[in-house]
């Protein structure tokens, strides 16, 4: 679920689907906490010792990960606004 952004939209209407996006949010808040403990975990436990390339590497990896990730979820949240927004307007203007 993390390596594409689901297209949150009915297969019969434009309606984006609040409730699967904030789902999708809420699974990767949780990602990121968890690795937000790992990582302090990483460091406090390592205060005296030399942290391995590798698990720098992999903190780095996944640090880009998540703002890569985060900048999705933004785009979409705008997108989904601004297509609100005309949704609304476009009915008020009908009315």
């Amino acid at each position: 679920m993390f390596d594409t952004l689901q297209e949150h939209q009915s297969q019969d209407s434009n309606t984006f689907d609040w409730i699967a996006f904030s789902d999708e949010l809420d699974e990767f808040s949780d990602y990121c906490c968890f690795l937000c403990d790992a990582y302090a975990s990483i460091f406090t436990r390592s205060q005296d010792e030399v942290i391995e390339e590798r698990t720098i590497s992999g903190i780095r990896r996944s640090a880009s990960w998540m703002k890569e990730r985060l900048e999705e979820i933004n785009t979409k949240f705008r997108k989904a606004q601004e297509e609100s927004c005309v949704e609304t307007n476009d009915m008020k203007d009908t009315k």
